[in-house]
């Protein structure tokens, strides 16, 4: 795999915790915004670890973050309806209650070699919980998880330097 040119702003990544449809969506590259009700903290070049929810239940690869857009539902629906891998009935049924939802844009996508199920997460990183949504992740524990591969192919010590 070759490196991915990363360029976060800061030393966390986010996991997110998603449908096995939406993720196979995500890497086929069909769907281009992964919606949320709560803004998390990512910006443009920011790093995504995509954990496969259900009955996947395993880390399987990571995107950049190429934009995060706050709006109603209404306009995100109109902005990104065809990108969102749902139709209407379910984007509302989502967003309902919601004055303000959030879309972020995938940039680049990159899938592990093989996915990280989640007994080999909790036996390698004692106490691992996948989140309900999202939570976020310092590299250390990036490389941990996944080692260079989470960061399109980056060593450790590129990484360190990268970051600064």
């Amino acid at each position: 795999m070759a490196a991915v040119s990363l360029n976060m702003k800061s030393n966390t990544a986010l996991l997110l915790s998603i449908r096995p449809r939406f993720v196979e969506q995500i890497f086929a590259g069909t769907k281009t915004v992964e919606l949320r009700r709560v803004r998390p903290r990512v910006k443009s070049g920011d790093l995504v670890i995509v954990y496969a929810s259900g009955s996947r239940k395993a880390l399987v690869g990571a995107f950049q973050v190429a934009d995060v857009i706050a709006a109603s539902p209404a306009s995100l629906w109109r902005n990104f309806g065809t990108e969102t891998g749902m139709g209407k009935k379910e984007f509302d049924e989502y967003f309902n209650g919601v004055n303000t939802g959030f879309a972020i844009e995938v940039a680049h996508t990159w899938q592990l070699p093989a996915p990280v199920q989640l007994a080999t997460l909790r036996r390698q990183r004692g106490g691992f919980h996948a989140p309900q949504s999202y939570r976020y992740l310092d590299l250390g524990e990036v490389f941990s998880l996944g080692g260079d591969a989470l960061l399109g192919g980056r060593r450790r010590d590129e990484t360190a330097a990268w970051m600064r």
